[in-house]
């Protein structure tokens, strides 16, 4: 296992976004805790063969650590997060990722699911995250592991992950069907594929859904 480290963006300050201290964090499944000894990660869809991935797989992979700032859509900032991963470029190469692939779809152990653009999610510094600021994952942020796509929002960066599925079609994700745009670029502040003012104003989040303030 080798582990390489990449600096930071060199990308201004976005738009519409407040630094902040501490995680707040959103869960619509709710926490889960999850056994890192049963877990493993399933790579499906357009390769030419499909990977199912323990944690001690994953760790044994070449590892990068990522210094990278994580923006949520409803307008905070963590600023300097240093992601410890695997690239899912490196691991769609493994599998043999076909041609036809345009879109990724993650899905976790309990239900969420978002949609990826592929050229966003082989980005060198897209990764499957194991660890944060040196430390595994807590159960708040995704343990055993998360997605971690820096350029896009945070809803893409789908947490308790259980499955990555390559795909030629479109499909909706959990908040891109409630009108979540489709790639959710920071910079370009690609937050809603229409307007919707319940969500966009008052950030509602659904009734079995969890919300922990910052410690």
């Amino acid at each position: 296992m080798g582990i390489y480290y990449l600096k930071g963006s060199s990308l201004s300050w976005p738009r519409g976004q407040k630094p902040i201290s501490n995680y707040v964090i959103y869960g619509i499944e709710g926490l889960l805790s999850i056994d890192p000894k049963t877990w493993s990660l399933r790579i499906s869809g357009l390769v030419a063969r499909e990977l199912n991935l323990s944690l001690e797989d994953l760790m044994s992979r070449s590892i990068e650590i990522h210094d990278r700032d994580f923006h949520c859509v409803t307008g905070w900032s963590i600023k300097g997060n240093m992601w410890l991963g695997v690239r899912i470029r490196d691991l769609a190469e493994e599998a043999g990722l076909s041609s036809r692939a345009k879109w990724l779809l993650a899905s976790s152990l309990g239900g969420y699911s978002t949609v990826i653009p592929l050229d966003e999610a082989l980005r060198e510094d897209s990764i499957i995250a194991i660890g944060l600021n040196s430390k595994p994952l807590t159960r708040e942020n995704g343990y055993p592991a998360r997605i971690i796509i820096p350029r896009l929002y945070g809803w893409k960066s789908a947490k308790w992950l259980k499955e990555l599925v390559f795909l030629e079609e479109y499909v909706d994700g959990y908040w891109e069907a409630l009108a979540y745009h489709e790639r959710g670029l920071v910079e370009a502040e690609e937050r809603f594929k229409i307007r919707n003012p319940r969500i966009a104003e008052k950030g509602e989040l659904p009734e079995n859904s969890t919300l922990i303030k910052p410690e």
